[in-house]
């Protein structure tokens, strides 16, 4: 679950929680040749921001950390583009949806970082427990 996870939900706003409540899926692939490269895939159903169905982030991993590479240029709806100035977050902070939209954002290489090394490989560990659900 991305929204437990301590560093990214230090730098979650509601339209962030809102924007994930439309996320169907997450997958991250790996490459290693000809140099190591991670593809981020999110996938959305209905929402009303944008029109793309996935966004997808390349990352190339040196030993300065990690790069961005592209990103799939977002496609607002027209609505919200227009109105975009009131709506979209302050643009010079780091927060989950500038991260996502603008691949220049300040701070983005961390949670590319976190979602790689941390969230994808050990998922489970950011699941809520539920009370009584531990064999005793």
């Amino acid at each position: 679950q991305i929204l437990n996870h301590p560093e990214i939900s230090a730098v979650m706003g509601d339209q962030d929680r809102d924007l994930l409540s439309y996320m169907t899926n997450l997958e991250v692939e790996e490459k290693c040749r000809p140099k190591y490269r991670c593809r981020l895939m999110f996938f959305f159903g209905n929402k009303p921001y944008f029109q793309n169905k996935g966004i997808i982030k390349e990352y190339h991993l040196s030993i300065a950390g990690y790069r961005a590479s592209r990103c799939t240029p977002v496609q607002w709806f027209w609505d919200y583009e227009r109105g975009a100035a009131g709506r979209r977050h302050d643009t010079t902070s780091l927060n989950f949806f500038n991260w996502l939209c603008d691949p220049s954002c300040p701070g983005s290489d961390r949670i590319a970082e976190v979602i790689i090394e941390d969230l994808w490989p050990n998922p489970l560990q950011y699941y809520p427990r539920q009370e009584g659900s531990r064999r005793e």
